[in-house]
């Protein structure tokens, strides 16, 4: 296959759970767009039909292009090949979160891929721009489900803003679009309740992927959740980011905060690092020699 429609693929991207996403041109425009289009063959659908599945892929397309959001990536067009396969076009991002943090998988890494943390900066920056994403779902009463990494494409590669992409999981609050028997998340990144039932979870769900990914990308590595929520090591973070690290990984989703707006709230409480002040230096003259 050369096109999708009238977009012209120059390669693949990515495979998930029942869909492909390519890199392609849009001929009229001449623009690089991203193209996810329907493709349930690769799942051991079980009892799922691929009519399920399709319903699915068509509400994920409609809820991305539904918000007009500069933290949440843009669709524009939902069209279908002449199998029946649907497909909706993105504009295409230059990188994802990977791209500045490395990979969690520890083999077999290059030194680009290798798990690397960021300043404080930067990572208050994401973290802002993913809360305020997550706040605008959470809002309309629907949960990603599915926050992690490769989930977080950028603008740009020096810098980028977040775009808030993968709606494949999103739980909706007016209609039933469950997949049953079928893991919902990042394993790395997922709440307890959402391992236990991911059709039951609330907006905390995603507080706690927020939480683990702070961890992450302030430190280089995932935390240790088995002894409770996660602790940033002391004296090397604000208080107040160690505190709401704590409060977005408790097993407990109640202790959590409610909601991104809370979140983002006490992430705007975070102190900014201060940049280093400049050193003057004050040279002396000696006075003038006077001729006498």
């Amino acid at each position: 296959m050369e096109r999708i429609g009238k977009f012209v693929i120059h390669r693949a991207a990515v495979t998930t759970g029942y869909a492909h996403v390519f890199f392609c041109q849009d001929p009229d425009l001449v623009v690089p767009v991203a193209v996810k289009l329907f493709d349930p063959r690769r799942l051991e659908l079980g009892p799922i039909s691929p009519a399920q599945l399709m319903t699915r892929f068509v509400a994920e397309a409609r809820a991305l292009a539904s918000f007009d959001h500069p933290y949440i990536v843009a669709v524009k067009t939902l069209d279908q090949l002449p199998d029946g396969r649907p497909f909706y076009v993105m504009p295409y991002m230059g990188a994802h979160l990977p791209f500045e943090i490395g990979k969690d998988d520890p083999e077999d890494l290059s030194d680009a891929d290798r798990p690397r943390k960021l300043p404080l900066g930067r990572a208050l920056v994401i973290l802002k721009q993913l809360s305020s994403a997550l706040s605008a779902l959470h809002r309309r009463g629907m949960v990603h489900r599915w926050v992690k990494p490769s989930n977080i494409l950028l603008s740009g590669r020096e810098n980028g803003a977040v775009k808030l992409a993968d709606f494949s999981m999103v739980k909706f609050p007016d209609r039933n679009l469950a997949l049953p028997d079928i893991w919902v998340g990042g394993f790395e990144y997922c709440a307890p309740e959402q391992r236990a039932n991911a059709t039951a979870v609330g907006p905390e769900a995603d507080i706690f992927s927020v939480g683990v990914l702070a961890y992450r990308i302030l430190t280089g590595r995932l935390p240790d959740l088995e002894a409770g929520p996660a602790l940033l090591p002391e004296g090397e973070h604000p208080a107040q980011l160690v505190n709401l690290v704590r409060l977005a990984t408790d097993p407990d989703p109640t202790r959590r905060p409610p909601h991104a707006a809370a979140l983002l709230q006490l992430l705007d409480g975070v102190p900014l690092p201060q940049p280093p002040r400049p050193v003057v230096q004050v040279v002396r003259r000696p006075p003038a020699k006077t001729e006498g």
